[in-house]
């Protein structure tokens, strides 16, 4: 299985990829040209789903990235940002009762299954680009589930990245989503790959 240092090591390597971040990082920053960002993130979920491809490419193709990244943006917006926006919702009651901190607790949740939920749906998505096969909820619920719970660490950790660096929060979310995404894209190949039956003798003579 990988892990979230592998993918990183393999992402953030080599000359070029400070510069591809921060063109990502600039385009996530202005409105209608995010969506290049995000189709930028949607290649990288696409890499790691089908040949394992863990790098980041060059920015070609804009009018498919653009295309891509409206696909993208309208998954991460229903399974990442609309759990965020409810948990933020429901910590406004806790403020009128001054509990510090722990009034963010709802947040918790929402911000630990933001990155792998929006990932595993455009996972989904990305095999028929179907927009309801990214929100079958029983499969999504099952490809969480098949990760026996190993995507908190890497969850706590995004989190805390983006929380610490948040200053820089367009260049840290690109990071983060670029890492998380490719991260929870090939630890779901690497789930199904592992479920797929191995050929006998006969077989593979055929």
């Amino acid at each position: 299985m990988p892990t979230l240092e592998q993918i990183c090591k393999r992402l953030f390597t080599g000359p070029s990829w400070f510069a591809r971040c921060l063109v990502g990082a600039l385009l996530l920053a202005v409105p209608v040209a995010h969506f290049f960002a995000f189709g930028y993130l949607y290649d990288l979920v696409a890499r790691a789903r089908t040949d394992g491809r863990l790098e980041l490419p060059e920015w070609v193709e804009w009018r498919r990235l653009f295309t891509n990244g409206v696909a993208a943006f309208v998954i991460f917006s229903v399974l990442g940002l609309a759990p965020l926006a409810l948990g933020w919702a429901l910590t406004w009651p806790l403020r009128l009762l001054n509990y510090g901190v722990f009034v963010y607790l709802p947040m918790v949740p929402a911000a630990m299954l933001a990155a792998p939920l929006s990932a595993a749906g455009i996972y989904q998505y990305q095999k028929r680009e179907e927009y309801r096969d990214a929100f079958r909820w029983r499969v999504l619920a099952a490809m969480l589930r098949s990760s026996k719970a190993r995507f908190f660490v890497p969850g706590f950790a995004l989190v805390g990245f983006v929380t610490a660096v948040y200053p820089l929060m367009t260049l840290t979310l690109f990071v983060a989503l670029a890492a998380g995404w490719s991260f929870f894209a090939a630890f779901f190949r690497s789930v199904e790959e592992a479920r797929r039956p191995v050929a006998g003798p006969a077989a593979r003579r055929r």
